[in-house]
């Protein structure tokens, strides 16, 4: 019998990832060999286990996957990370995949799936869905934003008028229409409440 994958799962929530320990336990040529609830414990278990494959959540108090993702692949460059998340935004895929992940799946992927992503993977494949492979595909890249454009956005998602916006950020008003003006450009929108739709879809910013 060949030696099995062992695997690292990431995630905040006990329920998620009892269920992912279901879909792994009953694949013979697959184990868990520890289980993390933030980024910061899974870089310290990454060390220790060293891990064929690491499972990682994005959304996490304190060290987001994003980071944790970046932080093992500074230091282990031949980590192998299938991103498993809610968020389907096209920028969340981007991030992801730049920060060094091979595979990004949905959490309502069926467990077969999860199975093909890791084993194509561990095959040093990268793998996406036929749906994020086309998201992927269909992406135009935006100028990237400034990160104060980035702090006006968020603002805008919460429903923060120009002047709350201004008292927020300690700017003048006026710096906040011309921030507003810069984004709608950049986004393709006219207006801001189109510009905050297309940035949740994006993944740009998340609404909690």
């Amino acid at each position: 019998m060949s030696q099995r994958i062992r695997i690292l799962l990431v995630d905040d929530h006990f329920v998620a990832r009892m269920g992912l320990h279901s879909i792994v336990d009953s694949h013979a040529g697959m184990e868990i060999v520890a289980d993390a609830h933030n980024g910061a414990e899974a870089i310290e278990l990454y060390r220790q286990h060293q891990p064929d494959i690491t499972i990682m959540d994005l959304r996490m108090p304190g060290l987001s996957g994003f980071q944790a993702i970046t932080a093992i692949r500074e230091e282990f460059p031949t980590a192998r990370i299938v991103v498993l998340s809610n968020y389907e935004g096209s920028e969340d895929v981007y991030r992801a995949l730049e920060s060094g992940a091979m595979a990004y799946l949905l959490k309502s992927a069926v467990g077969a799936e999860l199975i093909q992503a890791i084993e194509s993977v561990h095959g040093g494949r990268k793998y996406l869905p036929p749906a994020l492979s086309a998201l992927m595909a269909a992406r135009v890249p935006a100028d990237r934003l400034t990160e104060r454009e980035l702090d006006v956005l968020r603002l805008l998602a919460k429903g923060h008028s120009n002047r709350e916006i201004a008292a927020v950020l300690s700017i003048a008003e006026n710096t906040v229409r011309i921030h507003v003006t810069r984004l709608l450009q950049k986004l393709s929108v006219e207006d801001r409440t189109q510009a905050v739709i297309v940035a949740v879809q994006r993944g740009i910013v998340h609404i909690t």
